[in-house]
């Protein structure tokens, strides 16, 4: 365990140069141990018997069949977290109720597999068919009622199963009140289903328990510099927002500053010049410059400074304006898986 007790104080530099199947980490030292005694004892509360197992690989996900889930590497130390939002902007878990929310969501997947609760017409109604193909994006209706909101980008409408898992999710999550927050949302049909089936389920063993690793972080041996720079390109290339592929770089991190905080603090200024620019109505500017600033936000998006404020604006407004174009056009922006 030698690097363990280092890792706080090792640079980026010397970081990015460790494999990330060398990293000193495991979910019992991370600061989220007690996490999954939790997950358990909210499904111990809801009498069911199913208890998920972790592992560390390189993201969040659970694959089909697997009752168990898995979990980023980079949030197994706080030096990790921190040199993920410098590369990419954000650690997707970074706080213990997020990360909590993340885990009720991969468990709602995991359930799915240890029950085969896919196998069931009424479910098939209400959700749709979780075999069709994901889509490598897909179009938030930000307002609809028809799905819950648990995770960002209204998740719940990426495709039937994350439909399935966000619903589980905020029938799990311990005073969540989703009968008075949903009694008025079709989505109420979704989230009452769940409470017949898990009510079903109530001290039933698992069908199956099937605890592989998949992609463990052990098995991985590439360097975290190689691990980043795949993830930008990733990032870049998959964004159909080809005016903010400059914005995911995380070169120059010390001279850069949130793109989401610049809108903010110039809100008013922009809305204003480039509806006179576009010749639109401010109120249309400002759904454009809302919609920028959710993306900016939950994108982790950067923005170099500039010399001066006058440089500055300009810069924000040709961008606000390429975006309004675009929005305008596009009526509304798609979300990448």
């Amino acid at each position: 365990m030698k690097y363990f007790d280092e890792l706080s104080n090792l640079t980026d530099s010397q970081l990015l140069r460790m494999r990330i199947c060398d990293l000193p980490i495991s979910f019992e030292t991370s600061q989220f141990s007690n996490c999954l005694d939790e997950l358990h004892r909210e499904l111990e509360k809801k009498k069911i018997k199913f208890r998920p197992k972790v592992w560390i690989s390189d993201d969040w996900f659970c694959p089909d069949g697997i009752t168990a889930f898995a979990l980023p590497f980079f949030l197994m130390h706080p030096r990790l977290i921190e040199l993920e939002k410098k590369m990419i902007g954000h650690a997707e878990g970074s706080n213990n109720d997020w990360f909590m929310k993340l885990m009720r969501h991969e468990c709602g997947h995991a359930i799915d597999n240890a029950y085969f609760l896919r196998e069931c017409d009424e479910r098939r109604v209400l959700f749709g068919d979780c075999d069709q193909k994901y889509p490598e994006s897909y179009t938030a209706k930000k307002y609809s009622k028809k799905f819950v909101q648990h995770l960002e980008d209204s998740y719940a409408q990426a495709h039937p199963e994350e439909d399935w898992a966000e619903s589980f999710a905020v029938w799990l999550t311990p005073n969540s009140s989703w009968r008075k927050r949903y009694e008025t949302w079709p989505a109420i049909e979704k989230l009452n289903y769940i409470q017949r089936r898990m009510k079903v389920l109530k001290n039933e063993k698992p069908n199956v328990i099937c605890y592989q690793n998949v992609d463990h972080f052990e098995m991985m041996d590439i360097s975290l510099r190689s691990y980043y720079n795949n993830k930008v390109q990733r990032l870049k290339g998959s964004s159909s927002h080809y005016h903010l592929r400059s914005f995911l770089s995380h070169k120059n991190y010390s001279q850069s500053e949130e793109l989401y905080e610049q809108l903010k603090e110039n809100r008013k200024t922009l809305k204003k010049n480039v509806a006179t620019r576009t010749r639109q109505y401010q109120y249309k500017i400002e759904s454009a410059l809302t919609d920028l600033e959710d993306l900016a936000r939950n994108k982790g998006l950067k923005i170099h400074k500039r010399g001066s404020q006058k440089k500055k604006l300009e810069g924000l407004e040709g961008l606000v304006e390429t975006h309004a174009k675009k929005f305008f056009k596009e009526g509304k922006h798609r979300i990448i898986m």
